[in-house]
């Protein structure tokens, strides 16, 4: 793959702004992080439910068939829950601003997913209704998240040459998920001293390597999961 079109700028100026928006980057990468990660939702157990419902925590809820699909895990906020009137997986926020949900209530003697349906529908709002905290969080993780992609995109696009790869090594890896392509490009370009520009990484290889580093990061995310807990690593 040949480079994307060069865009030329002064250099000077070029060379201070780009020091302010490397930090820039970095900081909204953090801050994307924290609220990401406060608002993805947590799978707990029924009996959660039963405490939340007890101490009038529950702000609002939905009754769903699992979750929507078409976010990026890193540029987006994560998916909502899709609705679904007789679903078994009931999703609810709570005043800290998380959401939590349980999937498959079933009861040998009814159906108790209908029951709390009945008990969610009296005392908290439907889903979305108000924009409570969670919703809040969840909302500004997501345009923190597309604003700072933009960001990046844009220096990676019209500022100077990356000297380690490609600008399409870059973009390639830069679509792997929670940012970590992004955070490479920052310290592989932006820190480290620069190298000749002669052996550059291709766009083919960033394509390989996005693949291969893409299953990586799933298989982490899992494992740190399994190991730590859905409180610690949700999802």
């Amino acid at each position: 793959m040949n480079d994307l079109p060069e865009v030329r700028t002064a250099p000077v100026g070029e060379d201070r702004l780009g020091r302010v928006l490397r930090w820039v980057i970095l900081g909204g990468w953090v801050l994307w992080a924290a609220l990401a990660w406060w608002s993805t939702p947590r799978q707990v157990d029924q009996g959660q439910l039963d405490r939340d419902l007890a101490a009038d925590r529950v702000v609002t809820w939905q009754r769903a068939d699992g979750w929507g699909d078409g976010t990026w895990e890193f540029r987006g906020r994560h998916p909502e829950p899709a609705p679904a009137e007789y679903g078994q997986m009931l999703v609810w926020t709570v005043p800290t601003g998380q959401t939590r949900y349980v999937e498959a209530i079933v009861d040998a003697d009814a159906v108790p997913a209908d029951r709390y349906a009945e008990r969610l529908a009296a005392t908290a709002l439907p889903w979305r209704a108000d924009r409570v905290l969670a919703h809040r969080v969840a909302d500004s993780a997501g345009l923190l998240g597309v604003l700072t992609g933009l960001l990046w995109l844009t220096m990676l696009v019209a500022g100077p040459p990356p000297r380690r790869g490609t600008r399409w090594y870059w973009f390639w890896l830069g679509l792997l998920p929670y940012g970590v392509g992004m955070l490479a490009w920052l310290y592989q370009e932006k820190w480290r001293p620069p190298v000749d520009r002669a052996n550059r990484h291709t766009g083919w290889l960033g394509v390989a390597w996005g693949i291969a580093f893409g299953f990586v990061i799933g298989a982490a995310v899992v494992g740190a999961r399994y190991l730590l807990g859905g409180s610690v690593v949700p999802g």
